[in-house]
């Protein structure tokens, strides 16, 4: 994952201008740009939102998409929070359940790493990938995670995600499960005003390109 550049908080308010590498990488640009319009308005000053000030009448149309987590201790994230689009595409609603239990095992201490990242730094993340699907297909989806208050105003915070651009890649035979993050395309970690990880840290979260399209 590449960085974006450090900025203050005071120069970021209200502003989208940190986000423009993820928008950059977005299939749905629009879309995400809604989004974190909506989640800008609601943070004003604060280092994240609460669950309490989301504005539900204007996430109205992205809210099937929305999930919340929780990172109670390394290597367990759960869900709190899971859109009824999110969960159609999984199969089930997995709401209490252990997101990272639906990724690869090799990917598992990588991706935790990025949720504690979120969480606790906190930045936000933005991330490009592949999942697989229970139904045989494998599609290019992408997921933007952002710290949201969870009531004490100060970390560990919980983690907000969109997730969009469902592009089919491939279709297969059916499987028992769906995983998540099979293949990983690109992403970037996005400094919300309070800095990001160190150099070491980030090259933790680097994936490898395989070569393959």
């Amino acid at each position: 994952m590449s960085a974006v550049a450090a900025q203050s908080r005071q120069s970021l308010s209200n502003t989208l201008e940190c986000y423009e590498p993820a928008l950059a990488l977005s299939e749905a640009p629009d879309r995400l740009r809604a989004f974190l319009q909506i989640y800008e308005d609601v943070r004003g000053d604060k280092v994240a939102p609460t669950r309490s000030d989301l504005d539900l009448r204007r996430l109205a149309k992205l809210l099937p998409d929305v999930t919340i987590m929780e990172r109670l201790a390394p290597m367990s994230v759960i869900y709190r929070l899971m859109g009824t689009a999110v969960a159609e595409r999984m199969g089930a609603d997995l709401t209490g359940h252990n997101f990272l239990n639906y990724l690869g095992q090799t990917e598992r201490s990588r991706i935790d790493l990025g949720v504690s990242l979120v969480t606790e730094l906190p930045c936000g993340t933005f991330s490009v990938y592949e999942n697989e699907y229970a139904s045989g297909m494998t599609v290019r989806a992408e997921s933007l995670a952002l710290p949201l208050d969870a009531g004490t105003g100060h970390a560990p915070y919980l983690s907000l995600g969109l997730h969009s651009s469902q592009t089919p890649v491939s279709y297969g035979q059916e499987r028992e499960e769906s995983m998540i993050g099979t293949r990983w395309r690109d992403g970037v970690v996005i400094d919300l005003g309070y800095g990001v990880p160190d150099q070491a840290t980030m090259d933790a979260l680097k994936v490898e390109d395989d070569g393959t399209d």
